[in-house]
Protein backbone atom coordinates (compact mmCIF):
# COMPACT_ATOMS: atom_id res chain seq x y z
CA UNK A 1 0.00 0.00 0.00
CA UNK A 2 1.42 3.45 -0.84
CA UNK A 3 1.26 6.08 1.96
CA UNK A 4 2.85 8.99 0.19
CA UNK A 5 1.42 12.85 0.48
CA UNK A 6 -0.44 13.94 -2.12
CA UNK A 7 -1.78 16.81 -3.61
CA UNK A 8 -4.70 17.72 -6.20
CA UNK A 9 -3.37 19.45 -9.51
CA UNK A 10 -5.61 22.77 -9.10
CA UNK A 11 -3.36 25.59 -7.48
CA UNK A 12 -5.07 27.76 -4.69
CA UNK A 13 -4.91 31.14 -4.45
CA UNK A 14 -2.16 32.37 -1.73
CA UNK A 15 0.33 30.72 -0.33
CA UNK A 16 -0.78 30.74 3.42
CA UNK A 17 0.40 27.41 3.98
CA UNK A 18 3.23 26.63 1.37
CA UNK A 19 5.68 26.35 3.87
CA UNK A 20 4.58 22.60 5.29
CA UNK A 21 4.98 21.22 1.08
CA UNK A 22 8.70 22.99 0.70
CA UNK A 23 10.60 19.91 2.38
CA UNK A 24 8.58 17.47 0.70
CA UNK A 25 7.47 19.43 -2.88
CA UNK A 26 9.85 22.34 -3.25
CA UNK A 27 9.14 22.57 -6.77
CA UNK A 28 5.87 22.97 -6.64
CA UNK A 29 4.70 25.88 -8.65
CA UNK A 30 1.73 27.40 -5.95
CA UNK A 31 0.21 25.89 -3.03
CA UNK A 32 -2.62 23.06 -3.98
CA UNK A 33 -5.83 23.41 -3.44
CA UNK A 34 -6.37 19.96 -1.49
CA UNK A 35 -4.32 17.80 -0.42
CA UNK A 36 -3.78 14.49 2.04
CA UNK A 37 -0.79 13.47 3.92
CA UNK A 38 0.53 10.03 5.22
CA UNK A 39 -1.06 7.94 7.60
CA UNK A 40 2.03 8.09 10.27
CA UNK A 41 1.05 12.16 10.11
CA UNK A 42 -2.21 11.82 10.56
CA UNK A 43 -2.05 10.61 14.33
CA UNK A 44 -3.38 7.44 16.05
CA UNK A 45 -7.37 8.47 16.55
CA UNK A 46 -8.25 5.69 13.88
CA UNK A 47 -10.99 3.17 14.26
CA UNK A 48 -12.54 0.95 12.18
CA UNK A 49 -16.19 1.16 10.66
CA UNK A 50 -18.44 -0.67 7.89
CA UNK A 51 -20.12 0.68 4.90
CA UNK A 52 -20.32 0.07 1.09
CA UNK A 53 -18.59 1.20 -1.82
CA UNK A 54 -20.07 1.95 -5.19
CA UNK A 55 -16.75 0.80 -7.23
CA UNK A 56 -15.47 0.34 -11.25
CA UNK A 57 -13.01 -1.69 -12.94
CA UNK A 58 -10.41 0.12 -15.08
CA UNK A 59 -7.76 -0.26 -17.63
CA UNK A 60 -5.71 2.12 -19.07
CA UNK A 61 -2.16 1.16 -20.92
CA UNK A 62 -0.34 -1.45 -18.99
CA UNK A 63 -2.38 -1.13 -16.01
CA UNK A 64 -6.11 -2.60 -14.34
CA UNK A 65 -7.28 -0.74 -11.06
CA UNK A 66 -10.49 -0.49 -9.32
CA UNK A 67 -12.04 3.07 -9.95
CA UNK A 68 -14.09 3.65 -6.72
CA UNK A 69 -17.31 6.00 -7.22
CA UNK A 70 -18.38 6.38 -3.65
CA UNK A 71 -18.21 5.66 -0.46
CA UNK A 72 -21.04 5.21 2.00
CA UNK A 73 -20.68 5.37 5.79
CA UNK A 74 -23.88 3.35 7.35
CA UNK A 75 -24.88 4.97 10.77
CA UNK A 76 -26.45 8.05 9.96
CA UNK A 77 -25.72 7.57 6.23
CA UNK A 78 -23.01 9.90 5.19
CA UNK A 79 -21.51 9.98 1.98
CA UNK A 80 -18.04 10.15 0.98
CA UNK A 81 -16.46 11.28 -2.69
CA UNK A 82 -12.93 10.42 -3.18
CA UNK A 83 -10.45 12.97 -4.14
CA UNK A 84 -7.54 10.79 -4.29
CA UNK A 85 -7.19 6.54 -4.62
CA UNK A 86 -3.99 4.34 -4.36
CA UNK A 87 -3.89 0.91 -6.31
CA UNK A 88 -5.57 -1.69 -4.87
CA UNK A 89 -3.80 -4.78 -3.44
CA UNK A 90 -5.41 -7.88 -4.37
CA UNK A 91 -5.52 -11.37 -2.63
CA UNK A 92 -6.73 -14.42 -4.00
CA UNK A 93 -8.00 -17.61 -2.24
CA UNK A 94 -7.73 -16.84 1.31
CA UNK A 95 -9.71 -19.63 1.63
CA UNK A 96 -10.94 -21.39 -1.21
CA UNK A 97 -12.91 -19.15 -3.64
CA UNK A 98 -12.50 -16.00 -1.02
CA UNK A 99 -10.97 -12.74 -2.00
CA UNK A 100 -10.12 -9.62 -0.42
CA UNK A 101 -9.11 -6.68 -2.14
CA UNK A 102 -7.32 -3.36 0.08
CA UNK A 103 -6.80 -0.28 -0.78
CA UNK A 104 -6.71 3.20 0.01
CA UNK A 105 -8.57 6.26 -0.96
CA UNK A 106 -8.30 10.06 0.29
CA UNK A 107 -11.94 12.08 1.22
CA UNK A 108 -12.96 15.49 2.66
CA UNK A 109 -15.80 17.89 2.76
CA UNK A 110 -15.76 19.83 -0.30
CA UNK A 111 -14.55 22.82 1.35
CA UNK A 112 -11.79 20.96 3.34
CA UNK A 113 -8.05 21.77 1.81
CA UNK A 114 -7.06 18.99 4.15
CA UNK A 115 -8.05 15.23 3.28
CA UNK A 116 -8.21 12.18 5.42
CA UNK A 117 -6.77 8.77 4.30
CA UNK A 118 -9.02 5.64 4.17
CA UNK A 119 -8.06 1.61 4.19
CA UNK A 120 -10.68 0.19 2.49
CA UNK A 121 -11.46 -3.65 2.55
CA UNK A 122 -13.69 -5.47 -0.10
CA UNK A 123 -14.57 -9.24 0.16
CA UNK A 124 -15.29 -11.45 -2.77
CA UNK A 125 -18.73 -12.59 -1.25
CA UNK A 126 -19.87 -9.30 0.06
CA UNK A 127 -21.46 -7.81 -3.39
CA UNK A 128 -24.54 -6.67 -3.12
CA UNK A 129 -25.55 -5.16 -6.55
CA UNK A 130 -24.25 -4.68 -9.96
CA UNK A 131 -25.14 -1.71 -12.11
CA UNK A 132 -26.02 -2.09 -16.12
CA UNK A 133 -23.19 0.02 -17.20
CA UNK A 134 -21.28 -2.87 -14.94
CA UNK A 135 -20.18 -0.80 -11.87
CA UNK A 136 -20.48 -2.95 -8.33
CA UNK A 137 -21.64 -1.77 -5.07
CA UNK A 138 -19.87 -3.87 -2.42
CA UNK A 139 -20.19 -3.96 1.57
CA UNK A 140 -16.87 -2.85 2.89
CA UNK A 141 -14.74 -2.04 6.10
CA UNK A 142 -12.75 0.68 6.11
CA UNK A 143 -9.91 2.23 9.02
CA UNK A 144 -10.73 6.07 9.58
CA UNK A 145 -10.71 9.06 12.09
CA UNK A 146 -13.22 8.68 15.00
CA UNK A 147 -13.87 12.41 13.84
CA UNK A 148 -15.34 10.57 10.22
CA UNK A 149 -18.20 12.50 9.77
CA UNK A 150 -16.95 15.59 9.39
CA UNK A 151 -14.70 14.27 6.11
CA UNK A 152 -18.08 13.61 4.40
CA UNK A 153 -19.32 14.66 1.31
CA UNK A 154 -23.18 14.74 2.26
CA UNK A 155 -25.57 12.78 3.14
CA UNK A 156 -27.78 9.99 1.69
CA UNK A 157 -30.37 7.20 2.41
CA UNK A 158 -30.91 4.04 1.12
CA UNK A 159 -33.47 3.65 -1.52
CA UNK A 160 -35.02 0.30 -0.46
CA UNK A 161 -33.19 -1.59 -3.65
CA UNK A 162 -29.87 -2.33 -3.02
CA UNK A 163 -28.79 1.94 -4.47
CA UNK A 164 -28.56 4.77 -2.10
CA UNK A 165 -30.00 8.57 -2.69
CA UNK A 166 -27.16 10.94 -2.11
CA UNK A 167 -28.37 14.60 -1.63
CA UNK A 168 -27.19 16.87 -3.48
CA UNK A 169 -27.61 20.54 -4.76
CA UNK A 170 -28.03 22.78 -8.09
CA UNK A 171 -26.98 26.03 -8.24
CA UNK A 172 -28.85 28.51 -10.77
CA UNK A 173 -30.84 32.33 -10.59
CA UNK A 174 -33.89 32.73 -8.72
CA UNK A 175 -35.71 33.03 -11.84
CA UNK A 176 -34.78 29.65 -13.35
CA UNK A 177 -35.29 28.05 -9.96
CA UNK A 178 -38.89 28.89 -9.87
CA UNK A 179 -39.03 27.69 -13.46
CA UNK A 180 -37.55 24.20 -12.55
CA UNK A 181 -40.11 24.05 -9.80
CA UNK A 182 -43.17 24.93 -11.24
CA UNK A 183 -42.36 22.70 -14.91
CA UNK A 184 -40.99 20.11 -12.36
CA UNK A 185 -38.24 19.77 -14.83
CA UNK A 186 -34.57 20.08 -14.87
CA UNK A 187 -32.95 20.92 -18.22
CA UNK A 188 -30.16 19.30 -19.50
CA UNK A 189 -27.19 20.82 -20.36
CA UNK A 190 -24.52 20.62 -23.15
CA UNK A 191 -21.63 21.97 -22.23
CA UNK A 192 -18.04 20.05 -21.60
CA UNK A 193 -16.50 19.82 -18.22
CA UNK A 194 -15.17 23.01 -18.27
CA UNK A 195 -17.80 24.97 -20.26
CA UNK A 196 -16.15 26.03 -23.05
CA UNK A 197 -17.40 24.01 -25.71
CA UNK A 198 -20.96 22.10 -26.04
CA UNK A 199 -21.49 18.18 -26.57
CA UNK A 200 -23.25 16.85 -29.40
CA UNK A 201 -23.88 13.37 -28.44
CA UNK A 202 -24.73 13.94 -24.88
CA UNK A 203 -25.71 16.72 -22.48
CA UNK A 204 -25.59 16.38 -18.67
CA UNK A 205 -27.51 17.34 -15.52
CA UNK A 206 -25.20 19.07 -13.24
CA UNK A 207 -25.14 18.94 -9.29
CA UNK A 208 -22.48 19.33 -6.41
CA UNK A 209 -22.02 18.73 -2.82
CA UNK A 210 -21.53 22.60 -2.20
CA UNK A 211 -25.04 23.46 -0.54
CA UNK A 212 -23.92 27.22 -1.42
CA UNK A 213 -21.78 29.20 -3.70
CA UNK A 214 -20.29 31.69 -1.03
CA UNK A 215 -17.12 32.40 -2.75
CA UNK A 216 -14.21 32.43 -5.50
CA UNK A 217 -13.10 28.96 -4.28
CA UNK A 218 -16.31 27.72 -4.35
CA UNK A 219 -16.71 28.37 -8.26
CA UNK A 220 -13.23 26.70 -8.57
CA UNK A 221 -14.90 24.06 -7.05
CA UNK A 222 -17.45 23.54 -10.02
CA UNK A 223 -14.77 24.61 -12.75
CA UNK A 224 -15.99 28.19 -12.85
CA UNK A 225 -14.09 31.26 -12.28
CA UNK A 226 -15.11 35.11 -12.26
CA UNK A 227 -12.19 35.82 -14.19
CA UNK A 228 -12.64 32.20 -16.77
CA UNK A 229 -9.45 30.77 -15.42
CA UNK A 230 -8.03 28.10 -13.32
CA UNK A 231 -4.36 26.94 -12.60
CA UNK A 232 -3.10 24.29 -13.01
CA UNK A 233 0.63 22.63 -11.61
CA UNK A 234 2.21 19.12 -13.32
CA UNK A 235 3.56 16.54 -11.11
CA UNK A 236 6.65 15.48 -11.95
CA UNK A 237 10.38 15.50 -11.04
CA UNK A 238 11.14 19.18 -12.44
CA UNK A 239 13.18 21.51 -11.15
CA UNK A 240 10.09 23.64 -10.85
CA UNK A 241 6.33 22.49 -12.07
CA UNK A 242 5.07 23.58 -15.16
CA UNK A 243 1.37 26.24 -15.05
CA UNK A 244 -1.31 25.36 -17.20
CA UNK A 245 -4.03 28.46 -16.84
CA UNK A 246 -7.00 26.51 -18.00
CA UNK A 247 -9.91 28.27 -19.70
CA UNK A 248 -13.34 27.57 -18.12
CA UNK A 249 -17.00 28.72 -17.57
CA UNK A 250 -16.93 32.43 -16.39
CA UNK A 251 -19.30 32.95 -13.59
CA UNK A 252 -20.20 34.73 -10.52
CA UNK A 253 -21.15 34.02 -7.38
CA UNK A 254 -24.00 36.71 -7.51
CA UNK A 255 -25.26 34.59 -10.64
CA UNK A 256 -25.38 31.22 -8.53
CA UNK A 257 -27.77 32.59 -5.39
CA UNK A 258 -30.71 30.17 -5.56
CA UNK A 259 -29.67 26.14 -4.89
CA UNK A 260 -32.07 23.40 -5.50
CA UNK A 261 -31.69 20.59 -2.97
CA UNK A 262 -32.79 17.23 -4.46
CA UNK A 263 -31.80 13.56 -4.19
CA UNK A 264 -30.11 11.66 -6.64
CA UNK A 265 -29.45 8.31 -7.16
CA UNK A 266 -26.21 7.00 -7.45
CA UNK A 267 -27.19 4.75 -10.30
CA UNK A 268 -27.14 7.86 -12.33
CA UNK A 269 -23.93 9.66 -11.53
CA UNK A 270 -21.54 9.43 -14.22
CA UNK A 271 -17.89 8.08 -13.25
CA UNK A 272 -15.32 11.03 -13.19
CA UNK A 273 -13.01 11.68 -14.66
CA UNK A 274 -9.10 11.00 -13.47
CA UNK A 275 -5.70 12.10 -13.28
CA UNK A 276 -2.97 9.76 -12.90
CA UNK A 277 -0.09 11.52 -10.92
CA UNK A 278 2.95 9.55 -12.35
CA UNK A 279 5.70 8.22 -9.93
CA UNK A 280 8.50 10.72 -8.84
CA UNK A 281 11.75 9.01 -7.06
CA UNK A 282 10.47 6.85 -4.60
CA UNK A 283 7.20 8.00 -4.33
CA UNK A 284 4.77 5.46 -6.07
CA UNK A 285 1.80 6.74 -8.42
CA UNK A 286 -1.31 7.55 -7.47
CA UNK A 287 -4.89 8.84 -8.99
CA UNK A 288 -6.59 11.70 -8.96
CA UNK A 289 -10.62 12.41 -9.37
CA UNK A 290 -11.20 15.27 -11.21
CA UNK A 291 -13.93 17.86 -9.77
CA UNK A 292 -14.77 15.31 -7.43
CA UNK A 293 -17.79 17.61 -6.01
CA UNK A 294 -19.43 17.77 -9.58
CA UNK A 295 -21.56 15.14 -10.13
CA UNK A 296 -23.64 15.03 -13.46
CA UNK A 297 -26.39 12.76 -14.69
CA UNK A 298 -25.74 11.74 -18.91
CA UNK A 299 -28.67 11.55 -21.12
CA UNK A 300 -29.39 12.22 -24.52
CA UNK A 301 -29.23 15.29 -25.82
CA UNK A 302 -32.18 18.03 -24.70
CA UNK A 303 -32.95 15.44 -22.58
CA UNK A 304 -35.09 16.64 -19.83
CA UNK A 305 -34.34 15.38 -15.80
CA UNK A 306 -37.83 14.82 -14.16
CA UNK A 307 -38.36 15.70 -10.87
CA UNK A 308 -40.55 14.00 -8.67
CA UNK A 309 -40.77 15.02 -3.90
CA UNK A 310 -37.36 16.78 -4.93
CA UNK A 311 -36.16 13.12 -6.72
CA UNK A 312 -34.14 13.07 -9.57
CA UNK A 313 -35.26 10.89 -12.26
CA UNK A 314 -34.73 9.78 -15.92
CA UNK A 315 -36.18 7.90 -18.67
CA UNK A 316 -34.11 4.61 -19.14
CA UNK A 317 -34.40 5.05 -23.00
CA UNK A 318 -32.78 8.59 -22.38
CA UNK A 319 -29.80 7.59 -20.07
CA UNK A 320 -26.25 8.09 -22.58
CA UNK A 321 -23.61 6.57 -20.25
CA UNK A 322 -19.88 5.93 -22.02
CA UNK A 323 -17.89 2.80 -21.32
CA UNK A 324 -14.31 5.19 -20.43
CA UNK A 325 -13.52 7.89 -18.43
CA UNK A 326 -10.56 10.80 -19.62
CA UNK A 327 -7.36 9.96 -17.24
CA UNK A 328 -4.71 12.49 -18.13
CA UNK A 329 -1.45 12.13 -17.47
CA UNK A 330 -0.80 14.80 -14.28
CA UNK A 331 2.63 15.01 -15.74
CA UNK A 332 2.37 17.29 -18.86
CA UNK A 333 0.16 20.00 -19.66
CA UNK A 334 -1.73 18.20 -22.26
CA UNK A 335 -2.48 15.90 -20.05
CA UNK A 336 -4.05 18.21 -17.13
CA UNK A 337 -6.34 19.77 -19.72
CA UNK A 338 -7.55 16.21 -21.38
CA UNK A 339 -10.47 15.75 -18.80
CA UNK A 340 -12.12 18.82 -18.97
CA UNK A 341 -12.13 19.29 -22.82
CA UNK A 342 -13.37 16.08 -23.17
CA UNK A 343 -12.44 15.81 -26.82
CA UNK A 344 -11.10 12.36 -27.97
CA UNK A 345 -7.96 11.26 -26.39
CA UNK A 346 -5.48 8.19 -25.98
CA UNK A 347 -5.56 8.98 -22.67
CA UNK A 348 -8.56 7.14 -21.86
CA UNK A 349 -9.47 4.45 -18.64
CA UNK A 350 -11.98 1.83 -20.08
CA UNK A 351 -14.71 0.50 -17.67
CA UNK A 352 -15.21 -3.28 -17.83
CA UNK A 353 -18.72 -3.87 -18.05
CA UNK A 354 -18.74 -6.68 -14.98
CA UNK A 355 -21.81 -8.84 -15.23
CA UNK A 356 -23.89 -10.74 -12.35
CA UNK A 357 -22.55 -13.57 -13.65
CA UNK A 358 -19.10 -12.63 -13.55
CA UNK A 359 -17.48 -10.53 -10.74
CA UNK A 360 -14.69 -8.46 -10.79
CA UNK A 361 -12.28 -10.73 -8.79
CA UNK A 362 -12.80 -13.71 -11.51
CA UNK A 363 -12.61 -11.34 -14.18
CA UNK A 364 -9.45 -10.17 -13.11
CA UNK A 365 -8.17 -13.54 -12.34
CA UNK A 366 -9.08 -15.07 -15.52
CA UNK A 367 -7.92 -11.71 -17.58
CA UNK A 368 -4.54 -11.13 -15.62
CA UNK A 369 -1.70 -10.22 -17.56
CA UNK A 370 -3.44 -9.63 -20.76
CA UNK A 371 -4.03 -6.85 -23.54
CA UNK A 372 -7.14 -5.58 -21.86
CA UNK A 373 -7.08 -2.13 -23.87
CA UNK A 374 -6.76 -2.47 -27.74
CA UNK A 375 -9.41 -3.78 -29.79
CA UNK A 376 -12.24 -2.11 -28.09
CA UNK A 377 -14.33 -0.01 -29.99
CA UNK A 378 -15.16 3.31 -28.11
CA UNK A 379 -18.06 5.41 -28.59
CA UNK A 380 -16.43 8.71 -27.59
CA UNK A 381 -17.91 11.86 -26.38
CA UNK A 382 -18.27 14.71 -29.40
CA UNK A 383 -17.98 18.14 -29.62
CA UNK A 384 -18.83 21.01 -31.96
CA UNK A 385 -16.72 22.47 -33.99
CA UNK A 386 -14.91 25.45 -33.41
Amino acid sequence: MDWQQRYVAQICKGDGAMAQFRDSWGNLAGLPSRWSSTIGLQGNSRRAYEGFLKLRLGHSEGRSYLVPDVLIAVGGYRFFLPTFFGPPLLSFNIEPGRHFADFNLDVGHPRTTKRERLVVRIRSEDRVRVYDDGAQIYRCTFEGPRALASFASGLCSPDGGGDFLLQLYHHTTPANARNIKSSGELWSSAWNLAGTRKLTNIAYGYFTTLSEIQSEEDLRTIAMASQGTIQFQTTSGRLREEVLSLKVYRDRTRDRTAALAFSVSSELIAPAHLYLHPPVGHEPAYFEVVCPDILRVGVLPKAKLRLSSSQIGVEQLEIKAFDYVIIGDAGTLDGLAAPFDEEETKQITHLEKITLETDLFDFWLANQNTDLVSGRNTDFRQLEKT
